[in-house]
């Protein structure tokens, strides 16, 4: 069975005219639908993947949500706490050679909405980004201690300074973005754990830790921003998550990972939503490389397959997430697409042609049998602060 990115999208939407909100519409060898719907432009990434993007990326407030930004004054509020409960079923379906199969999971969601008496901090003019929490695995890690340093304008990082401690012997897609790619003052918390799932019951992260331990880390340091002296804002602050490499491969031996997928992912969006509760409105889900190329699996089917399958329903889960929340915005960075850009022409980067070994050597693609070295972070580094600048956030 042989599966490619997003072609749950192009086969659904074949009959249509136009591609769906945050959609493939175009790319080399691409020949599903290359107009957007209504709202949405076809936007350039790279010459793999244009993307179906708002024409004016917005972030807009909601009666329910008291947890506002505002490019004046800062304000106070009088504190208050409701709490709503609502379920959204989202249905995925999986395209084979031989059959078409249709599941569906329940995404149960709790928005909480919270003011408090202090001041809310002033953010900066439009959608502009200043703070960006990152959350994920060891393609995350950079050993930030969120009690340690925290990041500055001359310092972006925090702790460790700059690259930081990476498992890619030197800087990573974060330490890049906000040093090498930067257009303005931009500050990195990265939280991300090596060995990380998204949720421990459903795949066991290697070193014990999960995605809930990112987040509930940074609700003991950031949620209260009046304590912590970070000034973000709903408007001025993005969350993103990068997962999948450890959730995939510490279950390629399952054989319902259909169903099991979609599990994951519901964790991955009720987690979202405590994020969401504290005030987070700008998200930005980044898919899963091609792990079957890790020289530690390499070529193996199964992942390869349940790669694709990832990769396409988590575009469904965080347009259904956006949908269900209001006033929430999201881009999804394709980094398949760019890891393979990267694998399939590794010369044209600098790098050795044997894509399989691995070595400290810089030109190598990969440090070892799952981590890549420095020169694929900063081509993501490179797509991200793209994408940013394309919808308005930086």
């Amino acid at each position: 069975m042989a599966f490619k990115l997003l072609v749950l999208s192009s086969l659904l939407v074949a009959a249509r005219a136009q591609q769906s909100a945050y959609g493939q519409c175009g790319g080399n060898g691409w020949t599903g639908p290359t107009t957007c719907v209504s709202g949405y432009t076809c936007v350039y990434q790279n010459d793999w993947y244009s993307q179906c993007i708002p024409g004016a990326v917005t972030t807009s407030r909601s009666s329910s949500t008291s947890v506002s930004s505002s490019s004046t004054a800062s304000r106070t509020t009088t504190s208050s706490t409701t709490t709503t409960t609502s379920s959204a079923r989202t249905s995925t379906t999986t395209i084979s050679s031989s059959r078409t199969t249709t599941t569906s999971t329940t995404l149960t969601t709790t928005t909480r909405t919270t003011t408090s008496s202090t001041a809310n901090p002033t953010s900066t003019s439009g959608s502009t980004i200043q703070h960006w929490f990152v959350f994920g695995d060891s393609y995350t890690y950079n050993g930030f201690n969120p009690w340690g340093t925290q990041p500055s304008t001359s310092n972006p990082l925090g702790n460790p300074a700059f690259p930081g401690d990476t498992t890619s012997g030197g800087a990573n897609y974060i330490g890049l973005t906000v040093t090498t790619y930067k257009k303005s003052d931009l500050f990195a918390y990265g939280f991300g754990i090596s060995g990380a799932t998204i949720d421990p019951a459903l795949a066991y992260p290697t070193q014990g830790r999960a995605l809930d331990v990112e987040i509930s880390m940074w609700i003991g340091q950031y949620s209260n921003r009046a304590t912590v002296g970070v000034p973000w804002t709903s408007d001025n602050t993005l969350f993103s998550l990068f997962f999948g490499v450890n959730d995939i491969t510490v279950t390629m031996a399952r054989t319902d990972m259909d169903t099991y997928t979609d599990k994951i992912l519901a964790s991955l969006m009720n987690q979202t939503n405590t994020l969401y509760s504290y005030g987070a409105r700008k998200f930005m889900f980044i898919n899963a490389p091609p792990v079957d190329r890790l020289p530690a699996v390499y070529g193996n089917a199964a992942i390869k397959t349940n790669v694709a399958r990832w990769n396409s329903r988590l575009l469904t889960f965080a347009a259904d997430f956006k949908n269900t929340h209001p006033g929430s915005s999201y881009v999804v960075y394709d980094t398949w697409t760019d890891y393979n850009k990267v694998l399939d022409n590794p010369t044209a980067y600098g790098l050795r042609s044997d894509v399989q070994g691995s070595g400290t050597d810089q030109t190598y693609f990969w440090r070892d049998a799952y981590h890549p070295n420095v020169k694929m972070h900063d081509v993501m580094a490179q797509a991200i602060s793209a994408l940013w600048r394309t919808v308005g956030w930086w």
